[in-house]
């Protein structure tokens, strides 16, 4: 299953310790916070928006909050965006 990772935000705590926060989302574009467990290897969290590869098995959503909350168990691989700009639609090569 792919995951679309839309944003990657440090985040300073008032008392001074920093995390990163992450919002995905879901199949009828809705943005929904995203957060990692710690069995995800460090090396394979995401560093800027991208997609996720996971294992149905090892990602559920948390829908007992206000928000729902999708829980990642394990990363399978990362994968970059497509960049890819417009303008050679209108400008051409």
């Amino acid at each position: 299953m792919k995951i679309k990772i839309i944003e990657v935000n440090e985040i300073t705590t008032k008392s001074g310790s920093t995390f990163t926060a992450y919002k995905a989302v879901t199949k009828e574009g809705r943005k929904i916070d995203c957060r990692f467990t710690r069995a995800v290897d460090p090396k394979m969290l995401p560093q800027q928006p991208c997609y996720i590869v996971v294992d149905e098995n090892m990602a559920n959503v948390d829908t007992n909050r206000q928000y729902p909350v999708l829980w990642v168990k394990d990363i399978i691989s990362v994968e970059p965006f497509e960049s890819r700009n417009n303008l050679s639609d209108f400008f051409g090569e």
